[in-house]
């Protein structure tokens, strides 16, 4: 049994339903977890299974139909969205497949976002962003552009804007999944040593085994449900 103080996420019941015309499509059924702080977790299942809707809903992106969401036991099924953005924004770092970088700023300014939202000084943020960058070994590209960069390196670009503020989560999906093999696994074992290193909370979503198989514990999802 968790100890609470352990715990970073907990959800009950939780479900989401989508209606497309007449027809009505159950993503997740009745999912009820724990998320310790600092584990790494792979959630792990074939496309179409849930786990994206599952980790969009945990991250507060997306509402849940019906059910409850806890981080560290604030309720983000009762918050507006201005709310759960903000939470987001201060508590989360996200890395995605298509990386997301915008094309007309520099790698620095790119990672030096999520502190902009947050309403930081110039100078301050410039100073923690090539501190991030230096973290993914990029300080160098600091100036260049992302068409500039391979994807691995726009990759790592995109954990440095993970971190810069120091998340208490790191929700990646499919972080390798538009990389070749030795380009995910560099981009893997940087996510493994950030989270050693900080204490961060990981989660994975992935249909890649071996990837899964790295983490504190896999979380299986087939037709929107845990087996």
């Amino acid at each position: 049994m968790n100890n609470s103080n352990s715990v970073l996420i907990r959800t009950f019941e939780l479900c989401k339903t989508y209606n497309d015309k007449r027809v009505k499509v159950e993503a997740l059924k009745n999912i009820n977890l724990t998320i310790d702080k600092g584990e790494f977790i792979a959630i792990l299942g074939p496309s179409g299974s849930g786990k994206t809707t599952l980790l969009n809903c945990l991250s507060a992106i997306d509402n849940p139909t019906k059910g409850e969401i806890y981080f560290n036991s604030i309720p983000f099924h009762n918050l507006t969205e201005e709310d759960r953005a903000s939470f987001r924004a201060t508590n989360m770092g996200f890395v995605f497949q298509f990386f997301n970088l915008v094309p007309v700023f520099t790698v620095l300014e790119n990672v030096e976002i999520p502190l902009m939202i947050l309403g930081y000084k110039s100078k301050e943020s410039k100073i923690k962003a090539y501190e991030a960058l230096k973290e993914v070994r990029l300080e160098n590209k600091a100036d260049r552009f992302p068409y500039e960069l391979s994807g691995g390196e726009q990759q790592r670009v995109a954990i440095a804007r993970a971190i810069i503020h120091s998340p208490q989560v790191i929700w990646a999906d499919e972080p390798t999944g538009n990389l070749d093999s030795e380009n995910g696994e560099i981009i893997i074992n940087l996510l493994e040593s950030i989270r050693k290193e900080k204490g961060t909370t990981l989660v994975v979503v992935t249909h890649d085994i071996n990837i899964a198989k790295r983490a504190d514990r896999i979380i299986n999802i087939k037709d929107g449900t845990i087996i």
